[in-house]
């Protein structure tokens, strides 16, 4: 059966009764899920903000969503920093879409003139949006104009799927199952978690740590700028394929490197064009043997691989 929990909060106003400056609210929903014997699968999609996740003993899915105390603006005014979100287009929008952090002083001017005298009125929705079917629990924030923090309590078995922007970093902790986490500009941690781990990270660090890992299936860690730091199980097995293109790599395993044969990326050559052949630059090895792929790669940042004590 379909749950679907649509979160809306009012803000409601009478003269003297509710003050114009709030202390931000949380929404707080407890979502059941259909079939609590069976691990459940948890995915996040937030554009503006953090993402916690805990594991605990019970068999419920427990959101709460907070919005941040400053607006987007706000953020903006005391970082220096621009939150880059990309609104969507309509059919026959009469501008580019609108980036918040672009300046745009003459509607700024006249919002000011017309506001003249006023308070502004703080909106403080989330736009929180859970969505519970056959185990799977769909999370979703609309707030564009604040950044909001979520913390979520799963099962212990439970599977992430993960993806965050802007504004916060992502951040799971005492979970087994297959965690996939997705970040642009915030860094990830993962801690005493189990299973598989696939994580993306494109302006920020990865740090995790592994208590144990699925014997049968591969991993990957890759960001573009940033340390790659991950703790791993003293007797792991797994083949590695390494590649950090200005960093250095460490590690306190006996890794036995190997040679791979070379085996060049040929483009096919178009009529009067070029033709390119580029060498796979990684560094491969095993740990205890080998066994799945474990794949770390980064462009700036160094490489930390831990054996845990």
């Amino acid at each position: 059966m379909k749950r679907q929990i649509l979160i809306g909060i009012a803000v409601l106003l009478a003269a003297g009764i509710v003050p114009f400056a709030q202390q931000a609210q949380t929404d707080r929903v407890t979502v059941p899920l259909s079939n609590p014997g069976k691990p459940g699968i948890v995915e996040v999609s937030l554009m503006m903000g953090s993402i916690k996740v805990i594991g605990y003993e019970g068999k419920e899915v427990i959101v709460e969503a907070t919005p941040r105390d400053k607006n987007i603006k706000d953020f903006e005014k005391t970082t220096g920093l621009a939150a880059v979100v990309v609104a969507p287009a309509a059919p026959r929008a009469p501008r580019p879409p609108y980036f918040i952090g672009e300046k745009d002083k003459d509607k700024e001017k006249e919002q000011k003139d017309k506001a003249a005298g006023m308070k502004r009125i703080p909106i403080e929705n989330t736009g929180l949006t859970i969505e519970e079917e056959n185990n799977t629990v769909k999370i979703e924030v609309e707030a564009w104009r604040r950044a909001v923090d979520l913390n979520i309590r799963v099962p212990f078995a439970t599977s992430l799927k993960l993806e965050g922007v802007n504004l916060g970093e992502i951040s799971v902790d005492n979970v087994n199952g297959e965690i996939e986490v997705e970040s642009m500009n915030g860094a990830i941690k993962l801690a005493n978690v189990g299973g598989t781990v696939i994580a993306n990270s494109t302006n920020a660090s990865i740090t995790a740590v592994l208590n144990k890992v699925a014997s049968d299936k591969p991993m990957s860690f890759a960001t573009f700028q940033g340390d790659i730091d991950i703790t791993l199980p003293a007797d792991i097995k797994a083949n590695l394929r390494i590649k950090s293109t200005q960093g250095e790599v460490f590690s306190d395993f006996d890794i036995a490197l190997k040679p791979v044969p070379v085996k060049p990326e040929e483009t096919a050559r178009k009529e009067g064009g070029k033709y390119r052949i580029e060498l796979d630059r990684s560094v491969y090895g095993t740990i205890n043997g080998g066994g799945p792929e474990l794949k770390l790669q980064n462009f700036s940042g160094d490489i930390y691989i831990r054996k845990k004590k």
